[in-house]
């Protein structure tokens, strides 16, 4: 999985921008880019496999940075600034250290739990949110019914032009953490009436964009694996004609000549989109276009 999302990070222009406008923050001259932190925050945004690549982005290259822990006898660094050189010339122990992956809701060694209770601060950011988002629809409504001031309350809200539903008190930010506010009804139901209820209300509220994660399809050490080889068979194309490949990598076509080149290389090109979802979808690998001249 790390090994996946290395190598087709190295297939991005924007995250290889990212990484050279890394290092020319670090030095002494260099003046401080304004955007550089909102685009790390785009790359930051695909979650913890973000890390597999983007530790060490402020490293010198092959380097560590200077208040790195000095090294016993025989030890080697286990993260450096190695991007975007192959995943298979970083030292075993970088690899090993940048593939591990925590137990899901373990983020820098903290536990952070599926539901909990608020705290008042965030109850105070909630109050700030409503009551800028109430103040926007209440002037979008009064605009509105100054341009159409002969129809009607009910006639507004059915044409669309007038929105009478409360604002929904609550704070989504990009990590996927939602702060909101609740009603328990302790009194009345039992706890297995309130698990029941919350269950339901999980599934309709769950937001699209952010489907629930399971260990199937993607997950799957097979399917990374599989990414990799159609990768591999993009690069090769972009290297060389078909036609050239038996010849010139007698290897690789032994392993993928059976397969439909063409299709596969569009399905890696698939998998950089997903991988990758904050990218520009005008954004192609950098390896798309082949050497017989196929840039779709």
């Amino acid at each position: 999985m790390a090994c996946c999302y290395w190598e087709y990070a190295r297939e991005s222009a924007f995250i290889r921008d990212v990484r050279q406008r890394c290092l020319e923050d670090q030095l002494p001259e260099g003046k401080r880019d304004k955007s550089l932190h909102m685009d790390l925050q785009k790359v930051q945004s695909i979650g913890y496999a973000a890390n597999f690549f983007l530790r060490g982005f402020f490293c010198p290259p092959d380097g560590v940075l200077s208040d790195a822990l000095r090294l016993r006898p025989g030890e080697v660094h286990r993260l450096t600034g190695a991007f975007p050189k192959p995943w298979q010339l970083l030292t075993k122990e970088e690899r090993q250290y940048r593939a591990h992956k925590p137990a899901r809701g373990v983020v820098d060694f903290v536990k952070i739990l599926p539901f909990e209770r608020g705290r008042c601060l965030d109850a105070q950011d909630i109050v700030k949110t409503v009551i800028a988002q109430r103040r926007l629809r209440d002037q979008d409504n009064t605009i509105a019914r100054m341009e159409y001031p002969k129809f009607s309350e009910q006639v507004l809200s059915e044409k669309g032009m007038l929105n009478l539903a409360d604002v929904r008190p609550s704070i989504m930010y990009a990590s996927g953490m939602e702060m909101t506010v609740v009603q328990i009804n302790w009194g009345i139901f039992t706890n297995e009436d309130i698990i029941q209820a919350f269950r339901s209300w999980v599934k309709a509220n769950r937001p699209e964009d952010m489907p629930a994660p399971d260990n199937k399809g993607r997950n799957k050490a097979r399917d990374w694996r599989v990414a990799l080889e159609r990768l591999a068979i993009m690069r090769l194309l972009h290297r060389l004609r078909l036609g050239a490949l038996p010849t010139a990598y007698p290897q690789a076509w032994r392993q993928y000549g059976r397969r439909d080149w063409y299709k596969e290389r569009k399905r890696a090109g698939r998998m950089f989109g997903r991988l990758f979802p904050f990218l520009s979808k005008l954004e192609r690998p950098l390896g798309w276009q082949t050497k017989g001249g196929h840039s779709r």
